[in-house]
């Protein structure tokens, strides 16, 4: 319990420590921003209630006493103290509401960037989202520009643990319609695909700059029949007979089309979360730390 003359002096504490600080009652009036009487009758009340004086008049000034003294410092840890909850509080508002703007590439808006985002607002219900969703270019670049707080994108050696964190990977295939020569094999070298018309995403996604380092790698600049900008576009494209395809391995494909393994440990697609260099506000901080703590569990692939 607080004592009562504790209670009583602390909507006294600004005018206390502003008479210490100038020792003049009209200064002090003047740096409170109050009148001159209330700043007398205030130290009077002050006198009062400690039962002693704490200050006293020199020249045409005034001078705290020696328990005036005595008292200051610990009115002024009074202060800091409460400074400091006040900005804790401040603190854990912003990152209880604020807003995060997150880009993330196409293939990952139907259940990754959901999942982590559910999650998050579970804890954090007044924190808002914005979202873009494009190619992976398109996302790094808002990234830094400073236009979006995190991307969520296919990750690529540039990527370092200081500024990005893994989330999976997963094998990429050679998806192929159902009545195509490879549809029975068990696993294919590219350099076996070299005369085939490919289905691709178009540049600046992630996706197609893993598959131009596929192809360099076999030996061979395939002919792109058709360019994209959705996967499951392009799936539909390789199911009509129009073309084969390197795409990431689906469940559910359908029977229009058959997936067969690439024989190259190169055939993967790592998925993370990316950030700059910049101090992040305290619910984006928040939010990327609970997916770096907890993320890979939310998205098992």
């Amino acid at each position: 319990m607080i004592r009562d003359e504790a209670r009583e002096l602390l909507p006294l504490i600004p005018t206390l420590l502003a008479v210490a600080e100038t020792e003049h009652i009209t200064e002090a009036a003047h740096l409170l921003g109050i009148p001159q009487p209330t700043v007398s009758r205030q130290m009077t009340r002050a006198s009062a209630l400690l039962g002693v004086d704490i200050v006293e008049r020199r020249g045409r000034g005034i001078a705290l006493t020696a328990t005036g003294r005595t008292l200051v410092p610990y009115l002024q840890r009074v202060v800091v103290d409460l400074e400091a909850g006040l900005d804790a509080m401040s603190e854990h508002d912003a990152r209880a509401r604020g807003r995060i703007s997150i880009s993330f590439q196409n293939t990952l808006g139907e259940d990754i960037v959901p999942a982590l985002i559910r999650a998050f607002k579970n804890d954090h219900p007044a924190v808002t989202f914005e979202l873009d969703q494009g190619a992976r270019a398109r996302c790094l670049n808002r990234l830094d520009e400073g236009r979006a707080d995190l991307a969520f994108v296919a990750l690529s050696s540039e990527h370092t643990p200081e500024t990005s964190f893994q989330l999976y990977d997963e094998r990429l295939v050679l998806v192929v319609p159902a009545d195509h020569r490879l549809a029975g094999a068990r696993s294919v070298d590219l350099t076996d695909t070299a005369s085939e018309s490919y289905i691709a995403m178009g540049h600046g996604f992630g996706m197609r700059s893993i598959c131009d380092e596929l192809w360099s790698q076999a030996g061979f600049t395939p002919d792109i029949a058709f360019e994209g900008q959705d996967i499951h576009t392009l799936r539909g494209l390789v199911g009509a007979g129009l073309g084969i395809s390197i795409l990431p391995r689906l469940r559910d494909h359908g029977p229009d089309t058959v997936e067969v393994r690439i024989d190259s440990p190169a055939a993967r697609r790592r998925i993370g979360m990316v950030w700059s260099h910049r101090q992040p506000p305290s619910q984006v901080q928040a939010f990327r730390t609970m997916v770096v703590r907890s993320g890979r569990g939310l998205v098992v692939r």
